[in-house]
């Protein structure tokens, strides 16, 4: 936990002994270079990933009691359990592996401590039909809970009539789960229901910005990017995709007044940092305009939303 402070800046650029060594004496911060202090030894920075992944158990303790048989184990041999341990202190890890699953740990770790980004978390109107894959939830307390099992495993609607009887009863149902008084047998229900329409509906509109970001970047720089043809969007794999979506997340949480270059610069930063890999220096990166192009059509975007078509209010 004494390391937690220097942590972000030491795995920056800080390699195992052998990756790196002619730019061993130089840290990354976010956007500077600490020319001045050493790179920590790899047995400090294992020990920063081991107080570090101390304090996310810890928090996550607090926040949800669990008795089961993992969270009740010994911290140190749960984190020698795992594939980051495993991959940061084998001998038979390539250097270069050990140095971006350090890279990635940080990230998660400064996520966890962030907490969900805001474009999954906006407030959304009430929602009447659940999205894909509410059925699977598990089995919950109270009787509305109770009633919305009953009704979902009920056999085929033998008619028109009986299957409206039945989409109304729903849509009273979790109508219902959007007031302020719900009883309190049945807060658990209601409150996991909301969270899925809210997480759903907002991934949804996080995708479709990240998009925009992908595409007005792309047309700004006929369709290449570092250097190569791109690929259209839908045919980006989740993780080429995702680093769009942490560029969408920094530009609509921008702080109010925040030039666009300042807002850019810091949403390429997160773009290359989802990638587990460094950003070109901005003052230097040749695309700065194609990166504001990406930055204008996400924020465009943003503020004409009229909600996604899931919305059923």
């Amino acid at each position: 936990m004494r390391h937690r402070e220097k942590f972000a800046r030491w795995i920056d650029d800080s390699r195992p002994p052998g990756v790196g060594q002619g730019n061993a004496g130089a840290l990354l911060s976010r956007h500077l270079r600490f020319d001045w202090q050493p790179a920590p030894p790899w047995p400090m920075l294992l020990e920063a990933v081991r107080s570090s992944f101390f304090t996310m158990i810890e928090a996550f303790k607090k926040e949800r009691p669990d008795t089961s048989e993992l969270a009740t184990a010994d911290p140190t041999s749960r984190l020698h359990r795992t594939y980051l341990w495993r991959t940061l202190t084998s001998d038979d890890t390539a250097e270069e592996l050990r140095a971006e699953a350090l890279r990635a740990f940080r990230r998660g770790f400064r996520i966890e401590r962030r907490g969900k980004p805001r474009t999954l978390t906006r407030p959304i109107p009430p929602v009447l039909k659940p999205p894909f894959g509410w059925g699977a939830a598990p089995e919950l307390p109270g009787p509305s809970a109770a009633r919305d099992r009953a009704i979902r495993a009920l056999p085929p609607p033998a008619n028109r009539e009986e299957l409206a009887s039945r989409e109304q009863e729903l849509r009273a149902l979790y109508a219902s789960a959007w007031r302020e008084d719900v009883p309190e047998e049945d807060r658990i229900w209601a409150a996991l229901y909301r969270d899925t329409c809210t997480m759903s509906i907002n991934y949804h509109w996080r995708r479709a910005l990240a998009q925009s970001a992908c595409e007005g970047y792309l047309q700004s720089s006929d369709g290449r990017f570092g250097g190569e043809p791109a690929r259209p969007w839908m045919r980006l794999s989740h993780r080429t995709s995702e680093p769009w979506c942490s560029f969408v997340d920094r530009v609509v949480e921008a702080p109010e007044g925040e030039s666009d270059l300042a807002t850019a610069e810091a949403a390429v930063w997160e773009y290359w940092d989802t990638l587990y890999r460094e950003a070109p220096p901005w003052d230097s990166d040749p695309d700065q305009a194609h990166w504001l192009a990406a930055l204008r059509a996400a924020r465009r975007n943003a503020q004409a939303d009229d909600g996604p078509p899931e919305r059923d209010t």
